[in-house]
């Protein structure tokens, strides 16, 4: 049957050449021509997109930024008009504030049935369409928001969008596209090219000499990093760096990313107050709003930002309290600072010094974390101390980690042990999204467990059996381990810190705290997939292992384990 190419074939010969994995899509009735596109893919046999379809916008979105963020690759994003367009800003909203590059599209309608040859449906008229237009609905949580209506314009702003998404700062952007404008005829563009990468910025080679200078002269100096690890290379220029001087890393206690190995003797923990009041230099690499309150600053140090997009576009406020700002390429920048460094000579006394005071002071920290570990092994309920401990020893070393826990994040980035890029990632922006980000970096690490660690609040957030049954259907089974205190511990903390003798103490009657969730196993069954719940710490070893086995032979799992805290 002969097919006349339309917008459907524009979209993804766009998204083609701009070298996307997977359109990542919960299905709306004004995508057929894309679909139509796919099927002609996969008949001719031509290289393009994989389309994954979806139950909840949320997670579409949040499978999208998962797997940038495991992967480094942009991905497309198609949702329903402008109902599916609000139920997935949220997950926008966290790419956004994660600086996730992706292009997101949803459809509209121009003509509502007036077109003699075209009929979209009355829906667009009673229910789906946004007096104004979409664009204004998520223009406060995307880098760009824009509209294509015209056939002939349509690939250029899909491509656009793409490398917009891709420059400092990314994010993801969006377009409307109207359902008249993927059924219009559409021609290929003679030029049509493979998208070139976006560039990488070099820092000022004076900037780099300034900040070098500062390094070797410093006699406290101190790195405190909260997502330098999103990239492997830059994992490793931030170690060589810190080994040639033996600079000291503090991770933020809220860390996004693992960011250096926990085994190395220059890590010390997530406590930057005790370098704040002696450190002469501090160096912030990749940190949002590093001191709270954010108008505080170490009072003795200098401090040098490093960081691609340091302002944070995405953020209503932070004051960084910077001397100098390295703002090129971060990889680049940090290895452009060693080859400085040496040049310039290293007082080979000092540094020795301080690295062997690191040594002992890496060492505390160390036996400091295993003696909290073994002193809550016989705590009931559950402490989850001795669940960390208990993760450290039951899953490998290539482990994917994805935080959602809120009341104990701080405790995870303390007995989590890591050595390795890519063991955490953390969601940003609303709860919800937690179990959505797994199922994305486990589409780009497939062979890789990879373990959600979740409140059971926030649990309850996310869109559960759809991500599920797309652990299920599309073989990326993640486990699910839930750190289940039972209540809305932060809610609960909240109260009780704005009114610590107030009637609610009194009188014990507390609102926003209590949860009568659903039984977490039979909702794993459910779906085909293994649950447990664990309330003996001595059984929580082999729970794990019967959730990675679980995993390992292609099921989702559900790990419910009942906290003290």
């Amino acid at each position: 049957m002969a097919h006349t190419a339309d917008g459907g074939e524009a979209i993804v010969e766009a998204f083609r050449n701009l070298g996307v994995d997977y359109i990542l899509s919960s299905p709306g009735t004004e995508w057929a021509p894309v679909w139509e596109a796919m099927a002609n893919q996969i008949r001719d046999g031509k290289n393009g997109p994989t389309l994954l379809d979806f139950w909840h916008e949320t997670l579409a979105v949040d499978v999208a930024a998962g797997y940038t963020l495991a992967s480094g690759k942009m991905q497309g994003v198609l949702l329903h008009a402008g109902s599916g367009l609000l139920q997935g800003a949220m997950g926008i909203h966290g790419a956004w504030l994660a600086q996730a590059p992706m292009v997101v599209i949803s459809g509209e309608s121009m003509t509502y049935g007036e077109q003699p040859d075209f009929d979209p449906g009355r829906q667009w008229i009673d229910n789906l369409s946004i007096v104004g237009g979409t664009t204004h609905l998520v223009d406060s949580v995307t880098k760009f928001a824009s509209l294509s209506n015209s056939a002939h314009t349509i690939y250029e702003s899909v491509v656009r969008a793409g490398e917009i998404a891709q420059r400092v700062p990314q994010g993801p952007t969006y377009l409307s596209v109207s359902t008249e404008t993927l059924m219009e005829k559409w021609e290929k563009p003679a030029n049509g090219r493979a998208v070139p990468a976006a560039p990488r910025m070099l820092t000022a080679p004076d900037d780099v000499k300034k900040l070098a200078a500062q390094l070797v002269k410093a006699k406290n100096p101190v790195i405190l990093v909260e997502a330098a690890g999103r990239e492997a290379a830059t994992w490793d220029a931030l170690v060589a760096l810190c080994e040639l001087l033996a600079l000291p890393v503090v991770e933020k206690s809220g860390a996004l990313f693992a960011n250096f190995p926990k085994d190395h003797d220059l890590y010390q923990g997530v406590d930057f107050q005790k370098y704040w009041n002696d450190t002469d230099l501090a160096v912030v690499v990749r940190c949002r709003a590093p001191w709270y309150p954010p108008s505080a600053k170490p009072p003795k140090a200098v401090v040098a930002i490093l960081d691609e997009s340091p302002h944070r576009e995405n953020m209503v406020y932070q004051s960084l309290q910077a001397d100098m700002y390295l703002e090129g390429d971060l990889t680049l920048t940090l290895k452009a600072l060693a080859e400085v460094v040496r040049g310039l000579g290293i007082d080979d006394a000092a540094v020795k010094a301080r690295r062997e005071a690191l040594a002992k002071s890496h060492k505390a920290l160390v036996d400091s974390t295993a003696k909290a570990q073994q002193d809550a092994r016989k705590k009931t309920p559950i402490d989850p101390v001795w669940l960390c401990a208990c993760l450290n020893e039951v899953m490998p070393d290539n482990t994917a980690y994805i935080d959602e826990v809120t009341t104990h994040t701080g405790l995870l980035r303390q007995h989590l042990k890591w050595n390795r890029p890519g063991a955490l990632f953390t969601r940003q922006g609303g709860l919800g999204q937690g179990i959505g980000l797994s199922l994305g970096v486990k589409l780009a690490r497939p062979a890789d467990p990879v373990v959600t660690l979740i409140g059971d609040g926030a649990l309850l957030y996310n869109p559960v059996l759809g991500s599920l049954g797309a652990s299920r259907d599309y073989k990326i089974p993640v486990m699910v381990v839930v750190f289940n205190n039972q209540k809305y511990a932060a809610m609960q903390g909240m109260h009780l810190k704005m009114y610590p003798k107030g009637t609610a103490v009194e009188t014990d009657v507390f609102h926003g705290t209590h949860i009568n969730a659903p039984d977490l196993v039979k909702v794993a069954e459910s779906v085909g997939g293994y649950g447990e719940r664990v309330t003996d710490p001595e059984k929580l070893q082999d729970a794990l292992r019967n959730g990675l086995k679980a995993t390992r032979e292609g099921q989702p799992a559900i790990i419910d384990v009942v906290v003290s805290k």
